[in-house]
C-alpha cells in the first residue's frame, strides 16, 4: 500500500487511502503497529482499492463515519462484509436507518483499537452530527475542515455553527497538529488558525454559506 500517504507517531500509523470515487474521498485506516488492530474511517466508493488496504493493514476493529452523508458510505456493505466491524456515527447525525449503525458517539469519547484510542470531537455544521477523530498529532476532520477553509454548509446559520466548531474544538489543538480531511490534502491547524485570522478581517453577508475559503470570498 505504499502509494498511499501514511503519518506515523509512535505505535499508530494512519494510512490515506485515497482519493476514491467521483467526489475524490478518502478513507483513513489508523493502526496500532503493536497489535495490529485498526480503526476504519469512512467508506468511500473504489471497492477494490478500499478492501485491499483493509487486508493489508491488519484486523479492523471498528469502523466509524464522520458522517452519513453518500460519499463517505458507499461501500457500506462490502466493508461490513469484508470486517464484520460495528459501524459507529455521531451522536446527533440524522438521515440514518438504524439498523445500519451499531452506535453513537458522543463528544469526548474514545474509540479503543490495540494499546491505543481515538477520541471523538462532535463537530457540527456540514451536519448535525459531524465529528472528527483526534489521534496523537493528527485529527480526521471528515468534511468539517480542509486545507484551504470549512467544509461545505447548506443553509444560512450553517457556516456560523461549523466555523464555531473549528474554533471551539479544533483550532485549540497545537499548530503542528496534522489536519486529514475528508477530500483533499492535508493542511496543520497552525496554517488552518493563520488563514481563518485572514477571513475574519473581512465582512461577510447575512446568511453566508456554501463553498467558502478562508483566503477567497464568495459563496
Amino acid at each position: 500500500m505504499s502509494a498511499f500517504e501514511t503519518f506515523e507517531d509512535g505505535d499508530v500509523r494512519i494510512l490515506k487511502v485515497g482519493p476514491m470515487g467521483p467526489y475524490g474521498n478518502n478513507a483513513y485506516l489508523i493502526r496500532d503497529l503493536g497489535r495490529g488492530e485498526s480503526v476504519l474511517v469512512d467508506m468511500p466508493l473504489e471497492e477494490k482499492v478500499l478492501l485491499d488496504a483493509l487486508a493489508a493493514e491488519g484486523r479492523v476493529r471498528t469502523i466509524v463515519a464522520t458522517h452519513w452523508h453518500p460519499d463517505h458510505w458507499m461501500t457500506y456493505d462490502a466493508v461490513r462484509a469484508a470486517t464484520g466491524a460495528p459501524v459507529l456515527v455521531g451522536a446527533r447525525e440524522i438521515n440514518i436507518p438504524e439498523e445500519r449503525i451499531d452506535g453513537r458517539l458522543e463528544h469526548g469519547d474514545t474509540v479503543p483499537f490495540g494499546s491505543s484510542a481515538v477520541e471523538v470531537l462532535h463537530t457540527p455544521g456540514h451536519t448535525p452530527g459531524s465529528i472528527s477523530l483526534r489521534i496523537g498529532r493528527a485529527v480526521i476532520s471528515g468534511d468539517t475542515l480542509f486545507n484551504g477553509g470549512p467544509g461545505k454548509t447548506f443553509a444560512s446559520g450553517d457556516l456560523e455553527t461549523l466555523v464555531q466548531s473549528i474554533v471551539d474544538h479544533l483550532h485549540p489543538l497545537p499548530d503542528d497538529t496534522v489536519v486529514l480531511p475528508g477530500h483533499g490534502d492535508a493542511t496543520t491547524i497552525g496554517e488552518s488558525r493563520r488563514q481563518y485570522a485572514e477571513y475574519v478581517r473581512r465582512p461577510h453577508p447575512a446568511g453566508y454559506h456554501g463553498d467558502v475559503e478562508w483566503l477567497k470570498g464568495g459563496s
